[in-house]
């Protein structure tokens, strides 16, 4: 899911990461920022944002990421456990405002529904300031282009240890890796994640309804921007 080859569940090494923290506190110049960090997971962008003296709240559906997350941010940001992956989700989320939002390390992918999405967007728009931002992974840039390529024809990567299974219909699929892949079984197991694979197409007509900006590409720090607007 992005240029780095470990599979989804560690998506950016660290030169990756710091390029995303970059392009993030480059956008947080006027002073200390308040932060929704969703997916933030144990912290990868989080803690580098307390170190700069941002309050970050992180949002994850796995309580498990909880002492990760508090021994990267050094305890100074609060971790929630919640899922924003349905519309009962989103409803669920931190009050703001905020100055930026983030949806980093491909968190997006996580959301199937188009009908979720803009309600996600519209959630998120409610809570952010006026001229707060909203920040996600580069994804339908980096993704498509590798489909495009080729590099998945064949559903198993070259040296067999990640295995793409694509939904039917769907611009969905599961990644398995390592002793997961199995080139004899193309089914859906039960307790497999699905992942979507957004257009920007998609992703500005809900920034649009959600009455963001159609959002600026970035992709020195594989990221795309939309801004909160002040009408």
């Amino acid at each position: 899911m992005s240029r780095h080859s470990d599979s989804d569940q560690s998506p950016y090494d660290e030169a990756e990461t710091l390029a995303q923290v970059q392009g993030v506190k480059s956008r947080l110049m006027c002073g200390p920022a308040r932060v929704l960090d969703l997916g933030c997971g144990s912290g990868r962008i989080a803690g580098h944002l307390c170190l700069a003296g941002h309050e970050v709240i992180g949002v994850d559906r796995m309580a498990n990421h909880r002492p990760a997350f508090e021994k990267s941010t050094d305890a100074k940001a609060t971790f929630v456990v919640g899922d924003f992956s349905s519309a009962a989700g989103c409803s669920l989320l931190p009050a703001g405002p905020f100055d930026a939002i983030l949806l980093l390390g491909n968190t997006l992918a996580l959301i199937r529904e188009p009908s979720t999405l803009r309600e996600l967007f519209q959630a998120l728009a409610g809570r952010l300031n006026t001229d707060g931002i909203l920040l996600y992974d580069d994804f339908p840039f980096t993704s498509w282009a590798e489909l495009s390529a080729g590099n998945w024809g064949e559903g198993i990567s070259e040296d067999g240890s990640m295995q793409m299974i694509w939904i039917a219909g769907e611009p969905e699929f599961v990644l398995r890796t390592g002793d997961e892949v199995d080139p004899e079984s193309e089914e859906l197991r039960p307790d497999e994640r699905v992942l979507r694979i957004w257009s920007m197409a998609e992703l500005n007509d809900a920034a649009v309804l959600a009455g963001l900006t159609v959002g600026g590409h970035d992709p020195g720090a594989s990221m795309v921007v939309h801004l909160h607007e002040t009408s």
